[in-house]
């Protein structure tokens, strides 16, 4: 039952994942810096403190699967998020909503929560090397960042500036070259002063609109006060503890079989940190993940894809479902009259993964244990 219930998660998780109200945002003109010269100070912006207060909009449509928490809600609707961050290892994310709020605190002693309903804070115990999205990936630097790092070759060029949250910003798109990826173009505006990425909007390949933007509607680009970036230890509530989710275990619970050095035509990276059974191909934005699974995960998992609304593919050999996530697609196939059984899942188009799917139902081997 655990592995059942970790396979979507497992999934997802394993993707790097990528994947509004607008205030006062009218172009002044061209950007002060160079592309090139401003795609480098975005890399570089990981130490420029701020207090801000930020609203991320995603249309993904992710299905209402089980185990995925509130991974549903962030990447289909709006979350206002309040940030205080001095460094990576010292901060506070801020979510909040119509019922409260829920606090994360990043220390260099471990990660705290606090939920302001019950009054309650809890630490975590473990770390977490391989985890599902989380409102402080969607803040605009840390969105910048991580899709500029997931894809260094592609060109950039400089877009006209926008004034937001106070600062004239200077833009920049990403436009992925590789015609696979579901991604047409990633567009972020930025303190040339800097580096800070203000807005981030990311967009389909053939969409007018984004489909993912991220805005600081507030911001101060002073280091916060060290009183705010402490656990509330105070709480009528009291203190409790939680253990990390482990999915970097359950990953390496699951079921794997040799993977083909060259996959829909994209050859196998090098392996995932600390995930053996994981196959990841491709480049860039153009970057699918294979995750074999146990053979008797096989059947539920369709099952539950299908009851989510994934379309039942036709194959040769075995059978497959895709689940339509846009931007993001996802496929799972029993191959081998249901002995293998593989979950494919990236920011690539359904037909390499149905390319995938159709060599995957051709290869003969054993689970590696």
């Amino acid at each position: 039952m655990a592995a059942r219930r970790w396979a979507l998660v497992a999934a997802l998780a394993a993707l790097a994942c990528v994947l509004p109200t607008v205030v006062a945002s009218l172009p002044t003109g061209s950007a002060e810096p160079g592309a090139d010269r401003l795609r480098q100070l975005v890399l570089d912006s990981a130490d420029q403190p701020y207090v801000g207060y930020a609203r991320a909009q995603a249309e993904l449509g992710l299905p209402d699967l089980p185990d995925l928490g509130n991974l549903s809600g962030l990447l289909s609707g709006t979350t206002d998020i309040r940030v205080w961050y001095r460094s990576d290892q010292h901060k506070r994310v801020d979510v909040i909503d119509t019922v409260g709020e829920r606090d994360v605190y990043t220390t260099p002693t471990g990660e705290y929560t606090w939920d302001y309903g019950i009054d309650l804070l809890t630490r975590i115990v473990g770390s977490e090397p391989v985890r599902l999205p989380e409102a402080g990936d969607l803040v605009p630097p840390d969105l910048a960042r991580r899709v500029l790092r997931l894809d260094p070759a592609d060109p950039v060029a400089s877009l006209p500036t926008r004034r937001i949250a106070g600062i004239d910003a200077a833009g920049l798109r990403l436009r992925p070259t590789d015609p696979a990826t579901t991604v047409g173009q990633v567009d972020m505006w930025v303190d040339p002063a800097n580096g800070l990425p203000l807005r981030v909007e990311i967009t389909p390949r053939g969409a007018a609109q984004p489909i993912l933007t991220s805005q600081f509607l507030d911001l101060s680009q002073a280091a916060p006060d060290s009183s705010t970036l402490t656990p509330p230890v105070s709480g009528a509530g009291g203190v409790s503890t939680a253990t990390a989710p482990d999915v970097l275990g359950a990953l390496n619970t699951l079921g794997r079989f040799p993977l083909p050095r060259l996959l829909a035509g994209y050859p196998l990276q090098p392996q995932l940190a600390g995930l053996p059974g994981v196959g990841r191909y491709g480049a860039g934005l153009a970057t699918f993940v294979v995750l074999p699974l146990p053979g008797n995960v096989g059947s539920s998992a369709i099952r539950t894809a299908l009851t989510a609304g994934a379309t039942q593919l036709t194959m040769q050999r075995g059978r497959a479902v895709l689940i339509g996530i846009p931007m993001l697609s996802v496929l799972l196939e029993q191959a081998g009259f249901g002995r293998r059984t593989y979950l494919v899942a990236g920011l690539v188009t359904p037909a390499v993964l149905r390319q995938a799917a159709t060599q995957l139902a051709t290869l003969r081997g054993r689970p590696v244990r």
